[in-house]
């Protein structure tokens, strides 16, 4: 099926101005549309989710992947008077992000909405929805939310506590926006001071089981075996929040990013939202 691209720009209730690229199969109306959410320092051009989001509309399914305020390790803010991005984001403004560009979809005449994030974007969509907790969100599709917070960094990380601890004592010196080269995974990454403490700090702010108890509608987890086995145990950690709505699925062989597998995932994926077809 053929589907149309257009970029769009919304803009959040604090005037964060983003983008996105919407795909619509022009032969298909509908008043589902499936929001796809990024992870760190990603943005709605990358893969996977801009793979995903085109086969999906390919398979007749409208699809809008945007950028939050954290997309990209640094990037130009509030509009171009400042910097953003990655470095600079808290875990909260996931909130108007998300009603930002859920607002402009309903200016679009789209009426239900999925949920679709990877790794920090399916905590982002998580902790939307458990906040919000939105009627019109009908559904969730977690693809491989990262279980990193504070508490159970400590106890798998060597050296994350005083990480951690630097960044307090920046924070208490005045030095909050100084950046640090932190290592994210098996990458470097930078924060500011107060975006790592906000991010990953004691609060345990970034963990999302709290949340998927409150969602009310059904989610999909998806892992790749190829992640660390504490992905695949967050997963089913998060869908047992979720109760008889929850669904965990592991695809053999996929890394974080799905290579090679994107075409699985988006199997996976088109056969669980059949339930929301009208």
């Amino acid at each position: 099926m053929n589907f149309q691209t257009e970029i769009c720009t919304f803009k959040t209730a604090d005037n964060e101005r983003l983008h996105g690229a919407l795909f619509t199969p022009p032969e298909r109306p509908a008043d589902l549309a499936l929001l796809f959410v990024h992870g760190v320092a990603m943005n709605f051009y990358l893969a996977p989710l801009f793979t995903f989001g085109q086969d999906l509309a390919s398979r007749g399914f409208h699809s809008f992947v945007i950028n939050t305020r954290g997309h990209d390790w640094i990037s130009r803010a509030g509009n171009l008077t400042k910097f953003g991005g990655s470095a600079y984001e808290n875990l909260e403004d996931c909130l108007p992000d998300l009603d930002g560009a859920l607002d402009y979809l309903k200016k679009r005449d789209y009426r239900r909405f999925i949920l679709i994030g990877h790794s920090l974007g399916a905590i982002k969509s998580i902790i939307y929805q458990g906040t919000r907790r939105r009627a019109d969100i009908v559904g969730i599709v977690s693809c491989s939310a990262p279980r990193q917070f504070y508490s159970e960094r400590v106890a798998r990380q060597a050296g994350f506590r005083e990480v951690i601890e630097k960044a307090e004592a920046m924070i208490t010196e005045g030095k909050g926006e100084e950046l640090l080269s932190i290592s994210v995974g098996a990458t470097p990454g930078i924060f500011t001071a107060r975006a790592h403490v906000n991010k990953y700090g004691r609060d345990d702010n970034n963990d999302c089981r709290p949340y998927a108890k409150h969602l009310g509608c059904p989610l999909l987890a998806i892992v790749g075996s190829a992640e660390p086995k504490f992905f695949y145990e967050y997963a089913q950690e998060i869908v047992a929040g979720v109760g008889a709505k929850g669904v965990c699925k592991l695809v053999d062989g996929a890394n974080h990013f799905y290579n090679r597998h994107t075409g699985q995932i988006v199997e996976i994926i088109d056969e669980w939202l059949v339930q929301f077809n009208d």
